[in-house]
């Protein structure tokens, strides 16, 4: 017996554009996590997928700098642009490991979205598109690749050199 949580993320649920990589792989591991818990069941053991949200880690640290993520979030309901603390989010997570969950939302409100998962690829893609056919082709070619610290640390092994950013939540 046991327990696996892995995590995902609402990446999962519609397709970015511009974030292609990051989308493709949280929905891969959606989709390991959902293999996996049929193959381990007769073990006793027990898969949950956690889909987290908007999370104030260092990866998003220049939320709003980055086109993509700044017209995503800019057309969300309020709750949805609100970005939880690491703690926040790791409390969630406990709980969930503690009930053994099949899905884990963080914030809990998300469960609610996961009817509209069929159309929402429509949806993210249609706001994207109306959102960055106004941003010059540069800007958005200047964003692309990976955020955070991953994207930094890329950045410096290809010579380049990130403007360096405070590792602060944006602010809700």
């Amino acid at each position: 017996g046991g327990y696996f949580l892995q995590v995902a993320s609402t990446a999962a649920f519609g397709s970015a554009p511009l974030m292609s990589a990051y989308c493709a792989s949280k929905a891969g591991v959606e989709s390991f996590a959902q293999a996996l818990r049929t193959e381990v069941r007769p073990a006793g053991v027990g898969v949950g997928i956690a889909y987290l949200h908007w999370t104030g880690t260092d990866m998003i640290a220049a939320l709003d700098d980055h086109p993509v993520l700044r017209a995503l979030r800019s057309h969300q309901p309020a709750p949805a642009r609100r970005v939880h603390s690491p703690e926040r989010v790791a409390e969630w997570l406990v709980r969930g490991v503690e009930r053994r969950a099949v899905s884990v939302y963080a914030p809990p409100w998300l469960r609610l979205v996961q009817p509209l998962r069929p159309v929402l690829p429509l949806v993210v893609s249609a706001v994207a598109r109306r959102s960055l056919s106004a941003l010059p082709f540069e800007e958005l070619e200047r964003t692309t690749g990976v955020l955070g610290a991953g994207g930094a640390a890329d950045l410096r092994a290809r010579g380049a050199v990130p403007p360096v950013r405070p590792v602060t939540p944006p602010q809700t």
